[in-house]
């Protein structure tokens, strides 16, 4: 519905008279107003669109309450960036995944109705359009989109063609530098660079990737979603090429007894070789689990999962956890109708959930908790959509909880500390294979929010002893890796670095928010010293293309991929 520019200008002047500090006060404010005009009540984007005018008609001075309030879903920016969410086209998975919807117009594992591949799907999976209208959108919502997570979905990444991966990636950097580039460049289709070989592709791709490290939405980092038998060095070296810094890495559960019963296609070995190898090149990995499959019982999911933080060869820096559920398209289905399968049902599966929770450890974020599937589609499994809050509630009455890093960012936890809390260091050790692992982290006294982090991974090579317990983590793995990505040689890995808080655009502060606060070099000091007391000489970034500027001005360099710095 249109409204009268003159009634929103009203609507605004009241707002900035009546300074609300709450949602709940601003719009009881715009109520009000539009209740004696006798009109219905502007969105919050018209409201933002307008403000924005009288801003730029230097008509009203800057008031960043009216910014935060107008936000729609203020959540998708309160950890710091801005996420972009696409899908690839449709195209043959090696998976066999029994769970696993199939519908033909979709990637393996998607279905349209999901919001990402709906917005995917609408249009037709153009990788350009999508990062341009989700952009676009996002900004009318009132979220800085300066500093983008790319996060890339749908079936398998490494089973497309090469040259189709370099032109999803470079036209995602081409739609985000052409929203301001003076001259743009045309956005290019896949069947354009049929004949051409692949280096041009590559080529073209550092090319966007250059200008997108100084452009104004910049892609700060890359996810992309794989299978972990089909990581390799090769596969490692093309996906750094990409901008690729995290991997979301499907694992379900880690028993070969239950991968073999829903036709996963790998083993736990092979899962742990990928992990081993993601991380000897720096990577963040975010391990997909799945709750209620065939073959599993509440209390083996539970050991299950905490068996992910205990064997060394796991450990994942995030985790998904996505509850199964049985969709009609999925093979799993004809299983429901005979009878071979059935969920454990909603109250088992809660119990289950927290109790995961719980055994979360603080360097560990849980990023997912349900997938965005309609009730409508679910023919068996869980239906709860409020799952995350619901569990908070539980665990509040219980006078417990979430330690995970989502839980704690500073963001979501301003109101349970003292008002200009300092922040306090504190690093959290655990081993892995070939490594030690560091999270280093500012959080108040209490522990109970996070202001930033930073993850640092010390390689140590592999004992006698440990060859003989991990032989899927040969030498040669590393020798190969080293092959493909000569720069990390004798690196210690800096693999993420992150102060949370209400994204701030690049080159502006905002009172109360926590970044650009100087904790993000006050975390890679801390990293730094950690690093020469072990005797390493280089620091590593596996940095994201947009952040290549900041490390630049620690002293960092571009060597190959990432960003490397000699520390004596």
């Amino acid at each position: 519905m249109k409204h009268k520019k003159t009634n929103i200008i009203q609507i605004l002047e009241t707002i900035i008279e009546r300074k609300p500090k709450t949602k709940a006060e601003f719009d009881d404010v715009r109520r009000k107003v539009c209740s004696s005009l006798k009109i219905s009540q502007p969105s919050n984007s018209q409201v933002l669109a307008v403000y924005k005018e009288l801003l730029k008609q230097k008509k009203i001075v800057k008031n960043l309450t009216i910014e935060h309030l107008c936000m729609k879903a203020g959540i998708r920016s309160t950890s710091g960036i801005a996420v972009v969410t696409s899908l690839v086209k449709p195209y043959a998975c090696p998976g066999k995944c029994v769970y696993c919807p199939t519908e033909v117009r979709m990637p393996k594992s998607y279905i349209a109705s999901e919001p990402a591949a709906a917005r995917s799907l609408a249009l037709d999976f153009d990788p350009y359009l999508l990062m341009q209208k989700r952009i676009e959108m996002l900004e009318k919502n009132g979220h800085p989109v300066d500093k983008i997570e790319y996060i890339t979905k749908g079936g398998t990444w490494n089973a497309y063609t090469l040259a189709y991966q370099y032109w999803y990636i470079m036209e995602s950097f081409n739609a985000c530098n052409n929203l301001t580039r003076r001259k743009q460049i045309p956005p290019t289709q896949e069947s354009d660079w049929v004949k051409k070989p692949i280096q041009a592709l590559i080529d073209r791709t550092e090319k966007e990737q250059r200008y997108n490290e100084k452009a104004k939405h910049r892609i700060i980092g890359i996810t992309l979603e794989t299978r972990p038998d089909c990581i390799t060095p090769k596969t490692i070296y093309h996906m750094r090429k990409q901008g690729c810094t995290r991997i979301e890495l499907g694992l379900q559960a880690p028993d070969d007894a239950i991968l073999s019963l829903i036709k996963r296609g790998h083993t736990v070995n092979e899962f742990k070789k990928a992990m081993y190898l993601l991380r000897c090149a720096g990577f963040k990995v975010d391990l997909h689990f799945m709750p209620d499959l065939p073959g599993t019982t509440p209390t083996h999911d539970i050991a299950m999962y905490t068996s992910l933080f205990s064997d060394p060869a796991l450990c994942p820096d995030m985790v998904k956890i996505y509850p199964n559920t049985v969709i009609k398209s999925a093979e799993l289905y004809q299983w429901f109708k005979k009878g071979k399968y059935k969920s454990y049902g909603d109250k088992a599966l809660f119990r289950t959930l927290l109790a995961m929770k719980k055994a979360t450890p603080r360097y560990c974020r849980i990023s997912r908790l349900i997938r965005d599937i309609p009730s409508n589609e679910i023919s068996d499994g869980n239906t709860i959509t409020n799952l995350r809050e619901s569990l908070a509630q539980s665990l509040k009455q219980q006078n417990e909880v979430c330690a995970c890093l989502r839980c704690r960012e500073i963001s979501r936890q301003v109101g349970n500390i003292p008002k200009d809390t300092p922040p306090q260091l504190f690093v959290d050790t655990y081993k892995t294979v070939g490594g030690i692992e560091h999270c280093i982290t500012f959080e108040d006294p209490k522990r109970i929010a996070v202001f930033g982090f930073l993850r640092l991974r010390i390689p140590k090579p592999l004992s006698k002893e440990e060859e003989k317990e991990y032989p899927w983590a040969p030498q040669q793995s590393c020798l190969a890796l080293l092959k493909q990505i000569p720069e990390i040689k004798n690196c210690a890995f800096i693999r993420e670095l992150h102060v949370y808080g209400q994204l701030v655009k690049i080159g502006e502060q905002k009172e109360k928010a926590s970044q650009h606060k100087g904790l993000g070099k006050k975390l890679m000091k801390a990293a730094e010293d950690i690093i020469q007391k072990e005797g390493i000489k280089k620091s590593a970034v596996i940095s994201g293309v947009g952040v290549r500027g900041y490390y630049k001005k620690l002293g960092y360099r571009k060597v190959g991929t990432y960003m490397i710095k000699k520390l004596y």
